[in-house]
């Protein structure tokens, strides 16, 4: 057996990253205080994270490249009857069913980041977009960003249960890979050694950055 790196710093830095701001978004979103400009401002960092995250998953390193996706997800149904059937094997990156949580996750935050920049509630806040659409989408955009938190809760409930169970079923250590990037695998399993590209790191913070300072700046 032997520790290889997985997950680069970028990857483990944008995941807890988005797992913090989401948290805080649930409880500031859905709390019955006035966290409203708290809540706007953890929106805009989030949609930071994810643009970062995003590009990231094209320009960053190799376990992290969103073009495994389209090669995994066709087998999402496979995979899901060898873990049923306890014969899956661990792997270096994500499975198949990790690919389909990350894009759908990435894929709805997304959403409710663009659903809340178009979004008002008609008696102090507008978001900075709001003048850019029709009232049916104004309209449109403010219901989904009221009920796609309860999905993403869904989600992010189903992808710990999934983590635990991996931990506990198939001693899959996904927890630590995520907080120190390492995994343990066998010496005839090792893939490709793992490097952050300097060119994808620092693009994909100079456009997350450009987009903040940017967003920061609207009125709303």
């Amino acid at each position: 057996m032997k520790n290889v790196l997985v997950w680069d710093w970028p990857i483990r830095m944008l995941h807890w990253l988005m797992v913090v701001l989401f948290s805080a978004l649930i409880v500031t979103g859905k709390s019955e205080e006035d966290y409203l400009e708290l809540h706007i401002n953890l929106g805009y960092a989030l949609s930071g994270v994810l643009v970062a995250r995003i590009l990231y998953g094209f320009l960053g390193s190799y376990h992290g490249k969103f073009y495994h996706a389209f090669f995994r997800l066709k087998e999402v149904f496979k995979y899901s009857h060898r873990l049923l059937n306890r014969t899956a094997n661990p792997e270096l990156g994500h499975n198949p069913l990790g690919w389909l949580m990350v894009i759908m996750m990435i894929g709805l935050l997304t959403f409710q980041i663009v659903s809340g920049l178009f979004s008002t509630d008609d008696i102090f806040w507008y978001g900075p977009f709001y003048d850019y659409a029709t009232d049916e989408w104004i309209s449109l955009f403010s219901y989904f960003h009221q009920i796609l938190p309860n999905a993403l809760i869904a989600l992010s409930v189903l992808h710990i249960g999934a983590v635990l169970m991996h931990e506990i079923c198939f001693k899959e250590r996904l927890i630590r890979a995520m907080v120190f990037g390492k995994k343990q695998v066998r010496t005839d399993t090792l893939g490709p050694v793992i490097s952050t590209p300097r060119w994808g790191i620092t693009i994909s913070l100079i456009v997350s950055l450009c987009w903040l300072t940017w967003l920061f700046t609207l009125p709303n």
